[in-house]
């Protein structure tokens, strides 16, 4: 018997899903879910000899890289309470 695994919330989800975006440097993004995780496709730059170009992008992102950057995110967050409460407390 498999262990279940903790389910996310969609706000979290969404919220892990963008700090990706982010990380990624996407712009123009779509976001399709399905049954091993989520299909995130939208355009980001390269570097050129002339410049930047803009390129398309693809990523599968599976329900365990979601919970990585979920883990990361909630560990982000502690830190900056922490430096918060170094300097105001």
């Amino acid at each position: 018997m498999t262990a279940q695994r903790e389910r996310i919330d969609y706000p979290e989800l969404l919220r892990a899903l963008g700090y990706f975006i982010q990380r990624e440097h996407l712009s123009e993004v779509s976001i399709v879910e399905f049954d091993r995780g989520w299909v995130v496709a939208g355009l980001t730059f390269k570097s050129t000899a002339q410049g930047f170009i803009r390129v398309p992008a693809d990523f599968v992102v599976s329900h365990d890289e979601v919970r990585k950057l979920v883990q990361e995110l909630q560990e982000q967050q502690t830190r900056e309470q922490q430096t918060k409460r170094g300097w105001l407390g």
